[in-house]
């Protein structure tokens, strides 16, 4: 994930969502980048949906409910740098139009980093899940439906911080992850290399938190769950202590069942579940690749198929749309610390026209 440091005033927009009214709360509120449409498609047929002014990094895309609009958080000092915003564009799924989208801002706190996952971090009736340090550490928050103040959902003591949260189909449980920070030079916290990670999950209004899996227990870090569309699993992803190889697995959302669904060589990380849940999107080095790639995977398990094909570039944080037309995606070329923007790109055997 990309939690980092953040602070300040509060802008809500609306999350206009149809079942839901509109709201707005005054205060300080930097300008929304323009964003840019002028990107052709790429060969394999991807397209801009968004890109930020100047160093800022549009990362984390997660459809509405509805499908018409995109969640995205935006640092503003590059790819993971600096504080972040939430932020919603439209999205209709057609051709690149000459007219630049404008993003609304959700929330957005000077020096401070307002988080979502892609996925499931966006509900109906329950509003948008997301992580940020606004109270001091990295927390689970919900920024409610029709606009108004964040609502907290979880406090803890110690040097963990508690991240990227997904909720469940129903609204009333939120998944997520707890690392160990480190202090850095710079004086930034951020998920320790050796940080073994446990995934948990609470009530949306902050009760009943259970753990589900304990990372220091079983020699593993464990992070990025997302919740499956009938509610019974959970996809994350996971590696050994010390390692560097990252792969996916599917449990039951009550922690049981544990079991691998990649095999083979390559960084498999950012999953999340197509609408039917048949299937996993995810990123990947699969095959030997240098810069990770979208690719989608049977969750019963199979053989990965590759969606994206960016020569040099890298294609991350993949969320599939409500009707299983699209994925989206965060890209930039080359380079990991340029800022990386939204495209989109026809899931597998979408008709899409």
């Amino acid at each position: 994930m990309r939690s980092r440091p953040l602070v300040l005033a509060v802008t809500l927009a609306t999350l206009l969502l149809a079942a839901c009214g509109t709201s707005q709360e005054s205060g300080p509120e930097p300008p929304a980048p323009t964003g840019t449409r002028a990107d052709g498609p790429r060969s394999d047929g991807a397209r801009l949906v968004y890109r930020g002014e100047g160093r800022a990094s549009a990362q984390n895309p997660a459809f509405s409910p509805d499908g018409r609009r995109m969640l995205f958080t935006l640092f503003h000092g590059g790819y993971n740098e600096g504080a972040a915003a939430l932020r919603v564009v439209p999205f209709d799924g057609r051709a690149a139009s000459p007219q630049e989208p404008r993003a609304d801002t959700l929330l957005d706190e000077s020096d401070r980093a307002a988080v979502n996952l892609p996925g499931a971090s966006w509900h109906p009736s329950a509003g948008v899940a997301f992580a940020s340090d606004r109270a001091g550490r990295d927390e689970v928050w919900v920024l409610p439906p029709g606009g108004g103040r964040p609502v907290r959902v979880t406090e803890h003591r110690g040097k963990s911080g508690y991240l990227e949260p997904s909720f469940s189909p129903d609204g009333e449980w939120i998944v997520f992850q707890e690392s160990v920070e480190e202090e850095t030079g710079n004086e930034e916290r951020r998920p320790s290399r050796a940080a073994l990670g446990s995934l948990w999950k609470v009530r949306r209004d902050g009760r009943g938190a259970t753990r589900l899996l304990d990372g220091p227990a079983t020699g593993t870090d464990n992070r990025q769950p997302n919740w499956s569309p009938k509610g019974d699993r959970l996809v994350f992803q996971r590696r050994e202590r010390g390692g560097d190889t990252w792969a996916l697995y599917v449990m039951n959302a009550d922690g049981t069942g544990l079991r691998r669904l990649t095999d083979g060589s390559g960084e498999h990380t950012d999953p999340s579940w197509s609408p039917d849940g048949r299937s996993v999107v995810f990123s990947s080095t699969a095959g030997g690749l240098e810069v990770p790639q979208i690719f989608v995977i049977p969750a019963a398990g199979g053989a990965p198929v590759r969606v994206t094909r960016n020569p040099g570039g890298y294609d991350g944080a993949p969320s599939w749309s409500p009707d299983g037309r699209w994925i989206a995606f965060e890209a930039h070329p080359g380079d990991e610390d340029r800022p990386t923007a939204l495209w989109r790109i026809p899931a597998p055997g979408a008709v899409t026209r």
